[in-house]
């Protein structure tokens, strides 16, 4: 049985762990079904996760961009997640955060039965074909994603190359904070 946490002090206590390229760090470590994991920002992703279950997303502290390929439009999209708010991705959806410096985000998803069933994509930022897609078995989000992400980068350029329009996929910068809200 666990006891409630506190969770501006754990993340204080965990600061080193939440950094690029991912930040990430599960709160319970087991064999959970479900993963409640913390993310801080800044982070540099152009990469898009699909997974075969639902995200709640909780901003803790900052706003963040929840970028998303729209289901219906097929097209990317940003939802911005403001400190205090909450959203809940629907399965399925390729979606990539991006956290600017200083954020931190809790976000729980369910755990993954054996086999590969995650996978990362990355789309031309010139036409947004599929460039490329790897598909893996989610054990340990954080060090799981690292690898595929390095394997991409450091991996031979033609992987990179969009085979519709000729574009390389660059690796990208710091996320940036999303505009101020109106009103």
């Amino acid at each position: 049985m666990f006891t409630p946490i506190d969770l501006r002090a754990w993340c204080e206590e965990n600061a080193e762990f939440l950094q690029p390229p991912v930040g990430n760090k599960a709160v319970w470590r087991d064999d959970r079904e479900t993963i409640i994991m913390v993310v801080g920002g800044p982070n540099a992703r152009n990469d898009y996760h699909v997974q075969p279950t639902e995200e709640f997303f909780y901003q803790v502290r900052g706003d963040m961009t929840l970028r998303i390929q729209h289901p219906e439009t097929k097209r990317p999209h940003d939802i911005v997640i403001r400190e205090g708010e909450i959203y809940l991705l629907p399965k399925n959806v390729p979606h990539s955060p991006q956290r600017p410096a200083g954020t931190i985000g809790l976000v729980v998803e369910q755990a993954r039965p054996p086999g590969p069933q995650d996978k990362l994509r990355w789309y031309c930022e010139r036409c947004n074909a599929l460039v490329h897609e790897a598909s893996f078995e989610l054990k340990n989000i954080a060090r799981d994603l690292k690898e595929i992400m390095e394997a991409f980068w450091e991996g031979d350029p033609a992987v990179r190359t969009c085979k519709e329009c000729g574009a390389v996929v660059e690796k990208p910068g710091e996320a940036q904070p999303p505009a101020p809200a109106q009103g």
